[in-house]
Formats: structure tokens, C-alpha cells, sequence
């Protein structure tokens, strides 16, 4: 039998929040390029120790390359943040660029029914 740590109750766990965006663009944008250019902004709004205490994720097995549609994980303290940082993006790679936020949820279920038909 292996000794692995006790994992925290969902009651003492930090709660979550799912923020699904959508990038308009008359390109394809690719996710690598997405989250390279959503951390140099974050980074350049914020700055490092503001970016770090962030948090977010991104979720690639979430990411509908064909409608551009991700999401992202974050804490519910930094949902505007977030959002903030995702809405001043003029532009990927030289690609002019609008990123949409779709909508805020609290459990991956719920994103994957309301805004992620095709995943």
C-alpha cells in the first residue's frame, strides 16, 4: 500500500471559476500562439508578481480549434482581471484579433454543455 498525502475536503479547497472566451479573427489562430500572446499582455499589464498571483490556467483539452472557442481556470477574486487582460489583445503574431468573453461558470460541466457543443 502506497502512502500518498490526504487530499484536502472540497469544503477546504479553493473554489474555481471556468471563463470561455472566443477569439474573432479573420485567421486561424493557433492555441500556442494564443497563450504566448495572453501572457506577454498579462505580464505587461500587470506585471510579474501581479501575473503570478493570478493564477490561471488554461485548459487544452478544451480548446475548439474549428469554432476558436478555450477556457480558462482561475480564482473567482481574479474573474475581472482576467477578463481585463484578455479584452486589450489587438492582435496575435500580426493577426488583428477580438477575444470575447462567452461566459463564466463554476464547474467544467456546465461550460462543456452551455458553449462547448462540439467537445
Amino acid at each position: 500500500m502506497k502512502d500518498r498525502p490526504k487530499t484536502l475536503p472540497s469544503s477546504c479547497r479553493e473554489k474555481k471559476r471556468y471563463l470561455i472566451f472566443k477569439v474573432i479573427s479573420d485567421r486561424k489562430i493557433e492555441f500556442e500562439e494564443l497563450i504566448k500572446a495572453i501572457f506577454s499582455n498579462t505580464i505587461n499589464l500587470f506585471g510579474s508578481l501581479r501575473f503570478g498571483q493570478t493564477n490561471f490556467r488554461f485548459l487544452q483539452e478544451l480548446y475548439d480549434s474549428k469554432q476558436q472557442i478555450f477556457v480558462l481556470k482561475c480564482l473567482p477574486k481574479d474573474v475581472e482581471l482576467v477578463r481585463l487582460s484578455l479584452a486589450l489583445i489587438p492582435e496575435i503574431y500580426g493577426k488583428k484579433v477580438c477575444i470575447m468573453s462567452l461566459g463564466v461558470t463554476g464547474t467544467i460541466k456546465s461550460a462543456r454543455n452551455k458553449y462547448l457543443d462540439s467537445i
